[in-house]
């Protein structure tokens, strides 16, 4: 029950952080570098889970920033920090990813809300 709360906080946190509520908008520094759009699973397929689409992309999420290791190590650090994002969320999360990516890694843009929301769905129904 514990996790579901984490999770659900985690969720509903970032849609917060989607629709601009509880922030300014002005830089936090949350944004990664800029690249071409990628493709999880390290660009040989489409990504299996949330921690597979976070190391995918070129922009840093929850704390996991995939440019900084190899796409491999990246998903066994997610998958031990965030053991929640080792889901069957990852066409979701890839989605919400590359969109992100269009917009400079901005996790505040407007631009991607309907991507959020598909993912933040996956994730909330893996733990009913």
């Amino acid at each position: 029950m514990k996790k579901r709360r984490i999770l659900l906080s985690i969720v509903f946190g970032s849609m917060l952080a989607i629709t601009g509520c509880g922030g300014d908008g002005d830089g936090d520094g949350t944004g990664a570098t800029n690249g071409t759009g990628a493709t999880g699973g390290g660009g040989d397929g489409p990504a299996t889970s949330t921690c597979e689409a976070i190391c995918g992309s070129t922009c840093a999420f929850e704390g996991v920033d995939p440019t900084n290791m190899e796409f491999e190590q990246c998903v066994s650090s997610c998958n031990q920090s965030i053991p929640q994002f080792n889901d069957d969320c990852g066409s979701e999360g890839e989605a919400y990813l590359n969109c992100l990516e269009d917009n400079e890694c901005d996790d505040m843009t407007q631009n991607c809300n309907s991507q959020a929301i598909d993912w933040g769905t996956c994730i909330a129904g893996a733990f009913q």
